[in-house]
């Protein structure tokens, strides 16, 4: 069933880039080494290694291969190939699940512009008197602050996809991914180089294996390892329905599964040797980079620069996600409504601020009344992670796994070994959609 030629990546290696920057996101940095901090720390990332070779890689090429197939939105991608109920809705759940975490990461992005803004500016004084607490409280209460930094986050994303898939996304990915990989290393060698690298190699490294007893340790990896490579968002289903055909969509999915947690664990050798070094608690949650890690590069030789560093990874990273959320409604918009890139590139983006207002003013004037309540933020944010996105993932593990006919998928994953096809198969059809419901039920509080 191929389909008209439509858009295309200029190169696999552009692909691989731009769909390894739609993966890594705020949370690879700072996320991952909380989740870390407060699960076993090598004990959890043993499990989280396991979790994206089970459940990860499955389902990237299960998406991709859907995408490569169709080549088009993830909703027509599977009412094509799928027609009957309910199979013909599976791409809905991912598309809403963007939608909303495209209201309020913009709003997290703008904190980290905000901060490379200030380092750049006023150096390690950016908190001037106050502590550096104090400072990160005051910039997400000011709604001026936090409206403004979430309009140009969502202003940059809308200019490079209104450019295209080659000349937007795929240009501006050659480019900030290799920056970014740099930085990374940069950062690394310096965390390796501090007093605290023994400390947090061991924690990273030396499981704890009383933490394997623990059922909390499974489902947070599992959790971390879907979640963090960005599936069933329907990202990788657009992305895919760029592909040229002669790219091998197995060796792809395992690049962008491999390259995504390689980028983790190195984001763990740069925050867990600081924070070590300074005595300070690992599991800190938001804080971790946003008053912890200042805190400790105010006490570091050269921490100026080391925080230009920092948050112009963290803005990468932060860019290169919201681009990859804005293109998936921008691709439905052109395949279903007929509009043009540009007017459904600044139409989306324009919901999305409208959407992401009370989530940006969450933590000011519309905060709970209960110290102890959810942010508003902090409810879409469960919203997506907890429902939608399982759902979405579910969705398309069954889909391809039962209504997809094998004789399209045989090809389509490029999978050339019958073994590793049917264990594929069998992951899809069985394994993936019960643990993802595991997790799913554990996250709604359920179990």
């Amino acid at each position: 069933m191929q389909q008209s030629q439509g858009p295309e990546w200029g190169t696999g290696w552009g692909f691989l880039l731009a769909a390894i920057g739609s993966a890594v996101g705020i949370g690879n940095v700072w996320r991952f080494s909380y989740v870390v901090g407060v699960n076993g720390g090598g004990a959890f990332i043993l499990v989280y290694l396991l979790a994206v070779l089970a459940l990860g890689l499955p389902l990237l090429i299960a998406e991709l291969a859907v995408g490569r197939q169709t080549r088009t939105d993830p909703v027509t991608t599977f009412h094509r190939l799928a027609p009957r109920p309910p199979w013909r809705w599976a791409g809905w759940p991912g598309v809403f699940a963007c939608i909303a975490i495209l209201s309020y990461y913009p709003v997290i992005a703008g904190w980290v512009g905000n901060y490379l803004f200030r380092y750049a500016r006023d150096g390690l004084d950016i908190a001037g008197a106050g502590s550096y607490q104090a400072y990160f409280d005051s910039l997400i209460a000011d709604p001026l602050q936090a409206l403004l930094w979430q309009a140009l986050i969502l202003a940059a994303s809308v200019f490079i996809v209104a450019s295209g898939v080659e000349k937007g996304i795929e240009r501006v990915s050659k480019f900030l991914m290799p920056v970014f990989v740099l930085l990374l290393l940069l950062l690394t060698a310096q965390g390796l180089a501090s007093e605290g690298r023994g400390q947090a190699l061991a924690f990273m490294f030396r499981p704890d294996w009383s933490a394997l007893t623990e059922p909390a340790t499974y489902l947070a990896a599992v959790g971390q390892a879907f979640f963090s490579i960005g599936l069933a968002m329907g990202i990788l289903v657009t992305y895919g329905g760029y592909l040229p055909r002669q790219v091998n969509l197995a060796r792809a999915a395992f690049v962008i599964g491999a390259s995504d947690t390689a980028i983790a664990l190195l984001a763990g050798l740069v925050i867990f040797p600081a924070v070590f070094a300074h005595g300070l608690d690992p599991a800190q949650g938001t804080t971790l980079a946003f008053a912890v890690l200042p805190e400790v590069f105010g006490a570091m030789p050269g921490g100026r620069w080391l925080g230009v560093a920092f948050f112009l990874l963290l803005l990468i990273a932060a860019l290169t996600s919201a681009v990859a959320l804005l293109e998936v409604p921008v691709a439905l918009a052109i395949a279903r409504l007929g509009l043009e890139r540009p007017r459904a590139a600044a139409g989306f983006g324009l919901l999305a601020f409208a959407l992401g207002v009370p989530s940006a003013l969450g933590f000011g004037l519309l905060r709970p009344a209960a110290s102890e309540a959810p942010t508003i933020l902090d409810r879409v944010d469960f919203l997506a992670s907890s429902v939608l996105l399982p759902l979405s993932g579910i969705a398309i593990a069954l889909m391809v796994g039962w209504a997809w006919r094998p004789a399209d998928h045989a090809g389509s994953s490029t999978l050339r070994s019958p073994m590793l096809h049917h264990l594929w198969l069998a992951s899809l059809r069985y394994f993936l959609p019960g643990v993802i419901l595991l997790v799913m039920l554990a996250g709604l509080g359920l179990i």
